[in-house]
């Protein structure tokens, strides 16, 4: 609660300097054309089929399991996680899928495969970060690599620990090179809505620095703990601080963080809503 007051302060504070204008978010969805959301919503949909292949890899060394099994537990997950910090209901449901003496493998694949998508996150995130400090200053990119690296070290040393308490480190060197690879694609399919989004309000900025800007708008909320259901504040707040274009004032950077904020993670939210009553929790024999 302490991140989502700070959040709302920082907001009211930038937005006091440029008041909101609702003729102009009027304008801003009329600029955009008609394909756009629809786009926007096929690419999340694309983004959870690449994370349900994922999973059914994770697992299938000792379960097979069916791309639509897949899919619905997935979907069902981000629902119940949805309203827990640190996606602990993603751990919780998915679990009760499979028998109990398959649940601890099941926790630690859900675990290394959290781990992999952080992996990535934080890799383009950093590079993102480097680049900007480079940029703004030569004279403090060593103190930047000197604390990457000390960061690296740090989440390695986690890992191992984690590895050994949930016995995860049973995944050999080309699994977890195959699960990074899902991590990159689900990775670059989600954040592609940023750049359309951006491209389409006339985003005052070359491509790379839109790529850039975008890795470390998702490195930031990646590593700052908040409930989903609340993250929107935070989103709005490091969003209105990354891109500051100058066509980007306080309506445009409400409007493109809300909306690709509904279809990354209201939209799944609300099939796996959809899906879960309907769903019968069916435990994995095998």
């Amino acid at each position: 609660m302490c991140i989502i007051a700070l959040c709302v302060y920082l907001l009211y504070h930038q937005w006091l300097e440029r008041p909101l204008s609702l003729s102009t978010l009027s304008d801003l969805i009329k600029k955009l054309p008609w394909w756009t959301l629809p786009t926007l919503l096929l690419l999340s949909i694309g983004s959870w089929m690449i994370e349900s292949k994922k999973w059914q890899f994770l697992i299938k060394d000792f379960y097979k399991l069916r791309f639509r099994e897949s899919v619905l537990q997935n979907l069902t997950a981000q629902a119940a996680s949805f309203i827990t910090p640190f996606r602990a209901g993603e751990f919780a449901l998915k679990s009760t899928f499979f028998k109990k003496e398959l649940r601890k493998k099941i926790l630690s694949r859900i675990l290394a495969g959290n781990i992999a998508q952080m992996v990535i996150t934080s890799t383009l995130g950093i590079c993102g970060v480097v680049f900007y400090i480079k940029n703004q200053s030569s004279d403090s990119i060593f103190l930047l690599i000197f604390c990457s690296a000390l960061i690296c070290v740090l989440v390695f040393t986690i890992y191992l620990w984690i590895s050994k308490k949930w016995q995860s480190d049973i995944l050999n060197t080309q699994q977890w090179i195959k699960i990074l690879m899902y991590s990159l694609l689900r990775y670059l399919i989600f954040a592609s809505n940023w750049l359309i989004v951006l491209v389409l309000l006339d985003y005052e900025a070359s491509l790379f620095i839109i790529m850039r800007n975008i890795t470390i708008y998702y490195l930031l909320v990646s590593i700052i703990p908040v409930i989903q259901i609340f993250d929107i504040a935070l989103k709005w707040t490091v969003a209105s601080y990354i891109f500051n274009g100058s066509l980007y004032n306080a309506e445009s950077i409400l409007f493109a963080t809300t909306i690709i904020w509904i279809t990354n993670s209201i939209f799944p939210t609300v099939l796996g809503c959809a899906i879960l009553p309907f769903q019968k929790l069916k435990i994995a024999t095998s």
